[in-house]
């Protein structure tokens, strides 16, 4: 190749390389006026900040959100019970043998030797004890406990003098007589002194209230009527928690419907897992209750002077149990229902700023009444709204 070819050749190659990269500008400019790189920087920087600035206040709707403000002062150191005034557990009186002529009215008080229901036309009255009555009783008889338990009952009715024991002598008889004719209305040779167990309804202590009307007119073979004592006393079910911390003896309140306060003590706590039936003394562990059900830990204060509680007869009521730990020192308060739970027991709340959302990270301590301390939280003051749930 000549020397003036040569030149040729290569600026022939320098135009070529020229038109080349022009065309690659050419195509970047468009790629970057369709594509709009910088606006995904720019949000790829405003997504960068917003999870590492997650606490940050956020416009929402304030308008459709429940708030409470923040408070101070020393938490309310009591616990708040929901309860009840209640009787013990019902029982049913033993079956009719005989056509039951009159039923017993739910709700009235029945003592001994008064009118439980009618049976073929004759009171049934009732005595108390600790047994059922099982067999006739009359002279001749050997003696037993059931015959003492009679005396006892007759003795109560002003029918027999003498003091109670286990045998039936003719004093006893003549007392028998005597009660069957004043107080069952018997007369001629059906007053005889002869005690028959199916002319009583046995209850372990009188007076009696009759819960439930059972058995219907003309019946016969069932039971006419289930009762209870006439003593009420205080129920409430409480948290396993609670129950591990409460005692028997601990200082308590009553808040009775009208308002009246009494104060008191816990008489005892169930740690649950009894029979309905069992005592309701303090008990630990957890065990099959009635029917193969296991009940729930609770509380009972009972009420040695029923005049405080009589009138108010079976209703809800309050009890108020103090907080052994509780806090001395004012605190800020919000309410527990605006806790809200992060990873390592840590919780913070929701605080409404004008029209923005701020999550405020805050240390609690003592929980009472569904209000909690707030130890610790920046920013977090008395008046602030908190979101609550």
């Amino acid at each position: 190749m000549t020397r003036t070819e040569a030149r040729r050749f290569s600026s022939s190659r320098r135009i070529a390389t020229v038109v080349i990269a022009l065309v690659a500008v050419t195509a970047l400019a468009v790629t970057c006026a369709v594509m709009k790189p910088w606006t995904l920087i720019g949000h790829m920087t405003a997504d960068s900040q917003q999870t590492t600035q997650s606490s940050a206040p956020r416009k929402v709707d304030v308008t459709t959100l429940r708030a409470q403000p923040v408070t101070k002062g020393v938490l309310n150191a009591e616990t708040r019970l929901g309860a009840t005034l209640t009787y013990d557990t019902a029982s049913d009186f033993a079956e009719a043998t005989g056509v039951i002529t009159q039923l017993p009215v739910a709700g009235k008080q029945i003592g001994t030797g008064e009118q439980v229901y009618e049976m073929d036309g004759i009171p049934v009255v009732l005595f108390h004890g600790e047994r059922p009555f099982w067999r006739t009783l009359d002279t001749g008889t050997t003696d037993g406990p059931d015959v003492a338990q009679l005396e006892q009952n007759l003795a109560e009715l002003g029918y027999f003098w003498g003091a109670p024991d286990n045998h039936f002598d003719g004093y006893t008889k003549e007392a028998v007589r005597q009660w069957q004719r004043w107080s069952l209305g018997l007369d001629g040779d059906v007053a005889n002194g002869v005690f028959q167990p199916s002319s009583v309804a046995v209850a372990p202590a009188a007076p009696i209230r009759i819960k439930t009307v059972v058995a219907k007119l003309g019946q016969t073979n069932v039971s006419p009527a289930s009762y209870t004592g006439v003593t009420l006393h205080a129920q409430a079910t409480i948290t396993a928690g609670q129950a591990a911390t409460f005692k028997a003896g601990d200082k308590a309140k009553v808040v009775l419907p009208d308002n009246t306060t009494l104060d008191t003590t816990l008489t005892a706590v169930d740690q649950g897992g009894q029979s309905s039936g069992a005592s309701t003394g303090q008990s630990s562990g957890q065990s099959n209750g009635k029917d193969g059900q296991v009940t729930q830990p609770s509380v009972r204060i009972d009420f040695p002077d029923q005049t405080q509680v009589a009138e108010f007869g079976a209703t809800a009521i309050q009890i108020i149990v103090p907080n052994a730990d509780a806090a001395t020192e004012e605190t800020l308060i919000v309410p527990v229902t605006a806790l809200i739970a992060s990873a390592g027991d840590q919780y913070a709340v929701e605080v409404i700023r004008g029209e923005s959302l701020e999550r405020v990270p805050v240390e609690i301590g003592l929980v009472a009444n569904a209000q909690v301390q707030v130890l610790k939280a920046d920013g977090l003051k008395v008046g602030d709204r908190v979101v609550v749930s």
